[in-house]
């Protein structure tokens, strides 16, 4: 006797114990590397699995959508016995599939202690030996799995295809509910696919990491399937660096086995306060202080050069905000074929400075003016270990402005925000503190008339400079709230640009006459060339103005140094107080790779030197042969998840 039923309890049911298979060879992989996940407790534990839920049906949704979409579709014909028990058999082939390689990654889990990924791709020639490995030393893991996916047949068999076969599908008579039915169905699906995101960038990678930023529970959180496909994608039109061959590489490796590995072992922790400000497209022609010039918009930052150690030949590591961000958080170097930090970088090994500051009882804040999830800077908070991350729906608006905010936020609400965390933090002590300013970002708001030392556009450096007025204003009043402070000086403050400033002059020509538009964005070092300052109100670091080259690559090492911690960290630069100096700066503008020396600068591709300063000396061909054998050891460090070894 068939049971007559509503098109949804048949996909409820699939959609259930898809959610139910994957808990069980998340549980699997739990299970079977108790030393690597015994660093979480039961509650961090219990929140991997619920969040893991995320991952599983946004992977759900995207490989089973289309035999979805048929058990939806609201059409007596479609509805028949026969074709969902079709459509329903094929997404079982499917969940049994993806449940087979997530058993399949728990066995590789063991190697590298990561899930499989984009090495998905490298595999096909080694089918033979992985198949050997599985039925000798790892037949313990093979014969679990076969029982696993065994239990799970018979689940599927009693809970989703029987109750299928015992039943018919009923329909609304009405055509416009069964319509509206469906759309709430569809909408769902797309839902769950961008991981029940309502708005903004659509599930990610970097959402495996919580608030505590443990790697262990990000990778219990991520569904191995949804990795890979996320990997792949990226990887797919991406190949390894090849600036050098294979044996030279080899000798340099062989010669430098811990050759981006940094530490002072002698370190002493000072127990500082760190106030790191990233300042969005400041840029050192802009600043008088420091190029000379007479622009007039930086007053406060100019006061504060004579105070510092400032870092006259210090350069972006790239041109994009998540470039400047991946720099200075974890040092790890840009690459043309590698994700970025927020986009799947994340999740290889790597330091993390918040991590590192939290081992030393740091409180850790990080606040951008952006909105929380831009860039995704929340779960790159999470990800680098911040304990606390603010953004831009948690500020509110104390000055009156004559627009509304603009999409990257004001700095002085965002900064008078910060002090008052600061400030009401009493005891919370030492702190280290990450804040990414937004005002000065492209289009450039309309700002009280103070401000507007130039006549106000969008998209001119005009706007800019109004903008960086403002900005710099902002960073007044925010030190005029905090010096009274008992800890304002024992604080460091680092001020450090994302990036130049990204923008054609103000030149009506470039309008009409490509030539000179072409020369004006020709690319030269200067497009990188940014202002580094480090400011100590007690006067442990004396004013001094450092004629040698710096990068943002530098930051990480230099912090550590500073707050002498002694931890061995992994970098592609060195601590600014090092007795040793740079020869070269690394630079990374999209598929071009960048090098600056203190005369010569270049860039590069494959191919060969696309741009330079003029004819190249000796030493410049040296250092760039160096810097070629760095990047393609660091691209094959980073690929393997061997950065941090």
């Amino acid at each position: 006797m068939l049971i007559r039923h509503a098109i949804l309890p048949p996909l409820i049911r699939i959609v259930l114990f898809g959610l139910f298979g994957f808990a069980v060879t998340r549980l699997n992989l739990y299970l079977s590397y108790p030393d690597y996940f015994n660093v979480l407790n039961t509650n961090e534990v219990a929140i991997a699995f619920l969040k893991g839920i995320q991952f599983d049906i946004a992977t759900l949704a995207t490989t089973c959508l289309l035999f979805f979409i048929l058990l939806l579709l609201p059409f007596k014909a479609i509805q028949k016995n026969r074709i969902r028990l079709l459509a329903s058999y094929a997404i079982g082939i499917i969940l049994f599939i993806l449940f087979a390689y997530s058993l399949i990654d728990t066995s590789y889990f063991g190697e590298v202690k990561r899930h499989i990924g984009s090495e998905i791709l490298n595999i096909s020639h080694d089918i033979g030996a992985i198949s050997g490995i599985a039925f000798s030393s790892r037949l313990g893991d093979t014969i679990r799995g076969v029982f696993i996916l065994l239990g799970l047949w018979l689940i599927w068999s009693f809970f989703v295809i029987k109750p299928i076969k015992q039943s018919t599908a009923y329909l609304p008579s009405s055509i416009i509910i069964r319509l509206i039915c469906f759309l709430l169905g569809a909408a769902f699906l797309v839902f769950a696919i961008r991981g029940f995101i309502p708005k903004g960038r659509p599930l990610n990678i970097a959402d495996a990491f919580t608030q505590n930023g443990k790697l262990q529970q990000a990778n219990l959180i991520l569904n191995p399937t949804y990795l890979t496909f996320r990997e792949s994608q990226k990887r797919l039109h991406q190949t390894p660096l090849k600036l050098v061959d294979k044996e030279t590489l080899s000798t340099f490796e062989h010669n430098n086995p811990q050759f981006f590995t940094w530490q002072n072992p002698q370190a002493i922790p000072s127990k500082k306060n760190i106030v790191f400000i990233l300042l969005e497209s400041w840029t050192y022609k802009y600043i008088d202080s420091l190029s000379g010039s007479h622009y007039q918009a930086t007053p406060f930052f100019d006061s504060l050069v004579k105070q510092s150690q400032v870092w006259d030949n210090y350069y972006a590591a790239g041109q994009r905000s998540i470039i400047g961000i991946q720099s200075v958080l974890s040092s790890i170097p840009a690459l043309p074929n590698e994700p970025t930090i927020g986009f799947g970088l994340e999740i290889k090994q790597m330091s993390r400075i918040a991590d590192i500051a939290n081992q030393y009882n740091y409180r850790t804040i990080m606040m951008q003016t952006s909105n929380r999830r831009s860039f995704q800077m929340e779960n790159i908070a999470k990800a680098q270990g911040f304990s606390e991350y603010y953004g831009k729906e948690d500020i509110p608006i104390i000055r009156d402005y004559p627009q509304e905010p603009p999409h990257f936020g004001w700095d002085y609400d965002s900064l008078q925000f910060l002090a008052n965390q600061l400030i009401n933090g009493k005891g919370q002590q030492p702190f280290f503190t990450f804040f990414f300013s937004g005002t000065t970002h492209e289009p450039f708001p309309r700002l009280p008339a103070e401000f507007e030392i130039y006549p106000h556009h969008q998209r001119q450096e005009s706007g800019y400079l109004n903008a960086l007025r403002y900005s710099d204003w902002s960073l007044q009043q925010f030190f005029n709230r905090i010096e009274n402070e008992p800890w304002f000086k024992d604080t460091i403050f680092i001020f450090s640009a994302d990036h130049t400033l990204n923008l054609l002059k103000d030149n009506p020509s470039c309008a009409s006459n490509d030539k000179q538009c072409e020369t004006a964005t020709a690319i030269s070092n200067e497009d990188f060339h940014i202002p580094l300052l480090i400011y100590t109100p007690d006067g442990s670091l004396a004013p001094v103005r450092h004629s040698s080259l710096a990068s943002q690559y530098d930051l990480l090492p230099t912090m550590v140094d500073l707050l002498g911690f002694k931890e061995k960290i992994h970098t592609f630069g060195h601590s600014l107080f090092d007795t040793q100096q740079k020869d070269f700066v690394y630079l990374f503008q999209n598929d071009l790779l960048g090098m600056s020396t203190a005369n010569q600068w270049l860039f590069f591709n494959e191919k060969g030197i696309q741009a330079q300063s003029g004819a190249l000396d000796e030493n410049t061909l040296e250092h760039l042969h160096r810097l070629k054998l760095k990047l393609q050891y660091a691209d094959e460090l980073i690929r393997h998840n061997k950065w941090a070894d």
